[in-house]
């Protein structure tokens, strides 16, 4: 039986193996091999990287007397429990406890059973399960106004800085910069996640986070034939639409005479999701002392919303997933890898949004009403009116947009690798290998508005369970088609391409004879990766309005004028019923945003002839960018069992690493040729674009240190010691200048000049980092840990204004600069146990629990206006995404043929964004807490059914706002409600088997 020893090939049966069979074995497989990467260097992406089963290289024994021996028999079990013959949760549980027992270094793991057993339909949501490792549930990370369903944005220990590997290689999602969308990845190709909090040199650099390692399955980690498959049918009680979801596995082995073992593998995964997600949101407070908005409280100061928003989102998502593999070891000291994985996600949202459109400080109480307060001044319930707008159609009402906005985004990844394996003698081995990866992703973001002045609006922001209701009279308005006109269209686009080639090579001797020392790793690394990526700004335009009129009866483009596109959406069950709101309302049809080529023919000739027409890519839209490192690194490993009393083992490392990046792009010209500013200044500033290029380099020095020290059999204390660095992101370095100014009030001088611009010679984010863990296995299946943490960061990335000169003229530029340190501390504990103890069908019974504790310090991070880029003073924020707290509950249970888990996973609040796009507001996500299960029956030892239940708990995702700053040091530092949502509870049957 051949075995792999620190990634060593070995093999029970020796054989001679003479050079020229040799050199012909290796020349095939390098044709075989790289045959096909030249043929597909335009149409896919390789992998590239370490060895396919790391958390099972990294299984190290310390009894160096039968050091060999122990060795292969570790990675015997780990490989066979990660492989698709596992069954149970039991098993289950001891591989992954095996895996962070005999691990090197820090590490958490989740094997594939794991992965399947909980309804977590993509590896992010996976990873949440793991200690210090948490997700957001919004659509991006950028936008709190859209929930989703399934998990996204991993954050470890509250960084988003996480470097993401595919079976030990570098790999990326176009649309994600740096790292992978780990939603865009179906869990079912999935042998096992690794997750690295504190990693070591021989890991490929880029996260300070951490390192998050998918392990997709390779032929010969199953003894021999392998097939299985799986099929399910998910539905939402929201969305009430029914999708399917279906997986196939292939792998066998097969030995011949003359040319070695064979072995290939194919694994196919597909499923489709729908889901709806509804909203309720408030818009920002503001601080007034009018007389209209004070009138009757007895109060000098109120805090008045101004308004509500309700939308209703149904997303679908398709996700299509093939991973295959084949592998030849034509001698006991020879194998050849060449792996493939393609994952394409589909998206699309359509939204209906009530968006309230009026101005904030002109809200008021109706003729003859006052506002209600609570004691502090907080508006709490009243009949809302607007002098705003004044037209044929508003008397007074609120003005609402009913928005329909259509959104597709397709994402395809691919990664291709070849690899090889050599055993120069017994005490060296040499292995390397060559990845391609090319990851695309389109997008197109549609929307179409209408205008009604609402009457008789009334809102209620003490509503059931604390959410606002909304009421409007006459009842019957918002069924008039007549009251609604088309205002508006606003698209924006997207194409990204990134490319990635990687080389490596690796050496590795073992001591043998040494009571020290245990081998010893060296490996040479480098790439060159290309971004190439198209985003227009969001392109608003008019179509008509009251100071846009038409020639039509009501100056403006009634919706019963031009019927056609739009219809009654009715908002039916909405918030499961425990919201009002004004429904059913017009809105642009459909069938007009889901058709984006026809909509300029459908809505231009509606409106003026200056309005909207659809985006045009422009240079400034433009970010190329090419980036090569070089790295080298070295790691030592060494033990012993008697020179200190107890056994101890560890590792010393170094990685080199040096990055050159080369950026184009342009510097956009001022145009004031339309203004009435000197004819001097016009001369000068008449639009156009200068050519910008940037070429810079940096280089690291990242040493790393761990250390085990064996207590007992069952408890081991562990000590890690690294520095890691974050590159800065594609978007913040793009080689780009906007300059723009300000008009004084009659547009004859400039009174402000500006600018908005990318910054290509920023430094990587680098952090020195220190774990010291406390390990009791008390038995296979059982596990107590706890860990402390410590992160020193530098290089913090923050938004500065300084002045810079362009053609004589100084303008106050707003760019990233490096400008900040922090430090984060924090500690992990975690349980696993089945009670064992308990008598008779009780023994199934059993628990998972793991509770992370995070606090920050330092950083850069205040609140920004995203319109006049104006730092919002005495304000101060904590880094995005960082909960103090979170925290997993896993029931279990296993007797006989059934097995289920009960899974609650929360976090507490965190702040989204800084300065939210909408309300201009510091934006955060509340606490949060979701219930998932699973049960499963076995039907005989090839085939189960289950059902998998996702959001048991109707959870409400809550979003807050503030503080609050009015200049002059005025600043409300209160927490308002901004929005609560909710979406569907999803139910899914599946069916598997394995033979």
């Amino acid at each position: 039986m051949i075995q792999t020893v620190h990634g060593k090939i070995t093999c029970a049966a020796q054989h001679s193996f003479p050079l020229a069979r040799l050199s012909a074995a290796v020349a095939i497989g390098l044709a075989l091999l790289y045959a096909p990467l030249g043929a597909r260097a335009q149409q896919v992406a390789t992998p590239q990287g370490q060895t396919q089963n790391q958390a099972g290289d990294q299984a190290k024994t310390t009894d160096t007397k039968n050091k060999k021996k122990s060795e292969d028999s570790s990675t015997k079990d780990a490989k066979n429990l990660e492989g698709v013959t596992v069954s149970g949760i039991r098993a289950s549980l001891q591989s992954a406890q095996s895996l962070k027992q005999n691990a090197d270094q820090i590490v958490d793991s989740i094997t594939a059973v794991d992965i399947n057993a909980l309804p977590d339909r993509s590896v992010t949501e996976t990873l949440q399960r793991i200690s210090g490792v948490t997700i957001d549930h919004f659509l991006s990370a950028n936008d709190p106004d859209h929930p989703s369903a399934e998990g996204s944005n991993v954050s470890i220990r509250g960084l988003t800085q996480v470097e993401s590997l595919l079976n030990g290689r570098d790999t990326f999602s176009s649309n994600s910069g740096r790292s992978l969308n780990f939603e865009d990845v179906p869990a079912e190709l999935m042998a096992g996640v690794d997750v690295y909090k504190n990693p070591s040199a021989e890991l490929i650099e880029g996260g300070i986070g951490g390192t998050v390692n998918l392990r997709t399955r390779l032929p010969f980690d199953s003894p021999g034939q392998a097939i299985g498959f799986s099929y399910g049918i998910n539905k939402g009680d929201l969305s009430q639409k029914s999708k399917p979801s279906a997986s196939f596995l292939y792998s066998n082995r097969w030995k011949t005479e003359n040319w070695g073992e064979f072995g290939a593998l194919i694994d196919v995964s597909y499923s489709e999701l729908a889901t709806r997600t509804d909203g309720i949101q408030l818009e920002p407070y503001t601080m007034r002392s009018d007389a209209a908005a004070t009138a009757g409280s007895g109060l000098s100061t109120v805090y008045v919303p101004g308004g509500a928003d309700w939308r209703s989102l149904n997303f679908q998502r398709r996700r299509i997933g093939i991973s295959g593999a084949l592998q030849w070891r034509p001698s006991k000291d020879l194998e050849l890898t060449s792996q493939f994985i393609r994952s394409r996600y589909d998206m699309s949202w359509l939204e209906h949004g009530a968006i309230f459109s009026d101005t904030s400080f002109d809200i008021g109480p109706a003729s003859g009403t006052t506002f209600d307060y609570n004691g502090q001044g907080v508006f709490q319930r009243g009949s809302l009116s607007s002098s705003a707008w004044n037209n044929s159609l508003n008397n007074g009402s609120v003005r609402f947009g009913t928005d329909t906005r259509y959104q597709t985004q397709a994402t395809v990844t691919t990664d291709f690798s070849n690899g090889f394996k050599y055993n120069i003698n017994d005490h060296m081995l040499l292995s390397g290998d060559v990845q391609f990866v090319k990851s695309t992703s389109n997008e197109l973001d549609f929307t179409a508005f209408q205008a009604i002045y609402l009457p008789g609006t009334y809102l209620d922001t003490t509503g059931s369970a604390g959410m606002p209701q909304v009421s409007a009279s006459p009842a019957g308005y918002t069924t008039n088609p007549a009251n609604y006109f088309w205002s508006a269209a606003m698209d924006h686009r997207e194409n990204q391409v990134g490319l990635s080639r990687a080389y490596r090579l690796d050496l590795e001797y073992d001591f043998q004879d040494s009571n020290w020392l245990k081998y010893f790793r060296v490996g040479l690394r480098a790439t060159d990766r290309s971004e190439n990526n198209i985003s227009t700004p969001y392109n608003w335009g008019v179509i008509t309005d009251s100071w846009a009129p038409v020639d039509t009866p009501s100056k403006v483009a009634s919706v019963s004028y031009y019927p056609t596109s739009a219809a009654l959406y009715s908002f039916s069950n909405f918030f499961r019923g425990n919201v009002k709101i004004p429904s059913p309302m017009y809105f642009p049809g459909s069938s007009l945003v889901e058709n984006y080529g026809a909509a300029y023919g459908i809505l231009h000739p509606m409106g003026v002839s200056s309005g909207w027409s659809p985006v045009q890519v422009s240079p400034a839209d433009l970010n190329d960018q090419g980036e090569k490192t070089k790295a080298a690194y070295g790691v030592l490993y060494f033990g012993n069992d008697t020179a200190l009393g107890i056994p101890f083992d560890g590792n010393i490392g170094l990685r080199l690493v040096r990055t050159d990046v080369d950026t184009s792009g342009v510097v956009q010209l001022l145009n004031l040729s339309g203004t009435g500013v000197p004819d001097a200044q016009k001369a000068i500033w008449n639009g156009g674009y200068q050519p910008l290029t940037a070429r810079t380099h940096y280089q690291d020095a990242l040493p790393s240190l761990n250390l085990r020290f064996k207590l007992t059999d069952e408890l081991q204390w562990r000590f890690a010691a690294s520095k890691a660095i974050s590159r800065p992101g594609f978007a913040d370095m793009q080689s780009f200048v906007q300059l723009g100014y300000v008009l004084n009030a009659d547009k004859t001088a400039v009174v402000q000049w500006n600018g908005l611009a990318g910054n290509p010679y920023l430094k990587p984010q680098r952090a020195t980092q220190f774990d010291t863990a406390l390990e009791w296995y008390f038995s296979p299946t059982s596990l107590l840990y706890a860990t402390v943490f410590y992160k020193d960061i530098h290089n913090y990335i923050a938004q500065e204004t300084v002045p810079e000169t362009y053609q004589g003229q100084q303008f106050q530029v707003t760019r990233p600069y490096n400008i900040g340190t922090g430090t984060l501390r924090g500690a992990e504990v975690g349980y696993n146990q089945f009670f064992d103890f308990l008598p008779g069908w009780m023994k199934g019974f059993g628990m998972q629990a793991n509770f992370t504790y995070v606090d920050s310090n330092g950083g850069v991070n205040s609140a920004t206006n995203p319109y006049t880029n104006a730092t919002v003073t005495g304000v101060d924020l904590p880094m995005t995404g960082i909960s103090k707290r979170s925290y997993n509950l896993v029931g279990m249970y296993e007797k006989g043929d059934w097995s289920a888990r009960l899974a609650w996973n929360w976090r507490s609040r965190y702040l989204l964004a800084t300065s939210d796009v909408a309300t201009h507001l510091p934006t955060w996500s509340d606490n949060y807490g979701q219930l998932d299960a699973s049960v499963f029956y076995r039907l005989n030892k090839n085939m189960q059914v289950g059902l998998q239940l996702n959001n048991l708990n109707n959870a409400v995702v809550r979003t807050l706002m503030g503080p609050t700053s009015y200049g002059g040091g005025v600043v409300d530092y209160r927490m308002y409600n901004r929005g609560w949502f909710v979406a569907d509870r999803r139910y899914e049957l599946v069916f598997r088997a394995t033979f």
